[in-house]
């Protein structure tokens, strides 16, 4: 199972961000059904509570500062001083005996001293009760939250989880003063998406851009190029055909299927060009004698590649599902792309020729 954080919910008065977790972990586990969730934080403690009562406090003299310090000191000890023993210093340590403090009714039996050396009870001027307290104190830009993950469902995908428990939080109302704050993990995957759109038209212009300076001319490179829609047609027809979700490795995927599927092109245009200098002629006739000639190298390329991604487009082995999606595109993109590109390559390498008099 993969852990996800899913969302957070931010507000100033803890009861009712308490209530407001509960009710959306409630409305969570009932309608979603791609994923399991559980709070994002340590369970609550057990403690004793010393509630002061202030009319007496004040009454005696006495301060909550010193009230603490006197719980502290029977229970962990204070260091009042320190003796020398040769070159180093020996804290003295004050603090009772163990077997005094075992239970909540003992601190009530702790001595205080007032002003005028009388002695109280710290049950004389205040309560102890059992209690619970947060097991961490969690905060998001100063503000506290209530932080709730997850664990996706076998076979789900972390962009459909996302979509399904958004459209749950979205109908839920919640108690005055309680928003719901985005998730890490969905605003990380929205982040990706972004950078990874802008990195894929990068890489398409960086590699037109290097085979124009190569090839010193458009045209070859316009006609290669036009590869990567066929490319990316498969890929789509892949995820449309396993119902998969587009994220984060499927725009990895394509990014890299841009860099891999131009090969086949490059290496039947180079051929033909070589033909067409060398042997004196028209652009069809070199395209015609190039293409038998590279459709062995062009099959063994892609068939390797196809086998060598076909066990990751099945989500075979511990952890695939998350690089499944780029085999996927990968797979469905260079199969189709290969297929089209021996037939669809020399018919524009001609026509683009003759509609430019090239």
């Amino acid at each position: 199972e993969r852990a996800i954080s899913i969302s957070a919910l931010s507000g100033s008065d803890t009861q009712k961000l308490e209530q407001a977790g509960r009710q959306v972990l409630q409305a969570l586990d009932e309608r979603v059904t791609l994923a399991r969730f559980r709070p994002d934080a340590d369970q609550p403690q057990p403690e004793i509570q010393i509630l002061p009562d202030w009319e007496r406090l004040a009454q005696f003299g006495l301060t909550a500062q010193e009230i603490g310090d006197t719980i502290e000191t029977a229970i962990v000890g204070s260091v009042p001083t320190q003796l020398q023993r040769g070159e180093r210093l020996v804290d003295v340590r004050v603090q009772l005996n163990q077997e005094a403090v075992q239970r909540a009714s003992q601190l009530e039996q702790l001595p205080l001293l007032v002003n005028n050396n009388r002695m109280l009870r710290l049950g004389d001027v205040a309560t102890s009760v059992k209690g619970t307290a947060s097991g961490e104190i969690q905060r998001i830009n100063q503000r506290q939250v209530f932080l709730i993950a997850g664990s996706l469902a076998e076979g789900a995908t972390l962009s459909q989880a996302i979509a399904e428990t958004d459209s749950v939080l979205a109908d839920l109302e919640l108690p005055t003063g309680v928003s719901i704050l985005p998730s890490s993990t969905a605003e990380t995957n929205r982040q990706l998406q972004t950078s990874l759109k802008v990195l894929g038209g990068l890489a398409t212009f960086l590699v037109f851009v290097v085979m124009a300076l190569q090839y010193n001319s458009l045209i070859d490179p316009l006609v290669i190029m036009l590869t990567v829609p066929l490319a990316l047609a498969g890929g789509i027809l892949g995820l449309y055909l396993t119902q998969t979700a587009i994220g984060a490795t499927v725009l990895v995927g394509a990014v890299l299927l841009v860099g891999i599927v131009v090969n086949n092109a490059i290496i039947m245009v180079e051929l033909a060009n070589q033909i067409y200098q060398q042997e004196k002629v028209d652009h069809t006739t070199a395209i015609l004698k190039a293409a038998p000639r590279r459709l062995r190298p062009i099959l063994m390329t892609t068939i390797t590649t196809v086998l060598g991604l076909f066990p990751l487009s099945l989500g075979i082995g511990e952890g695939s599902e998350f690089l499944q999606p780029l085999g996927v595109v990968v797979f469905s993109g260079l199969s189709l792309a290969t297929l089209l590109t021996l037939f669809i390559i020399p018919c524009f390498y001609v026509l683009l020729r003759d509609i430019l008099h090239y």
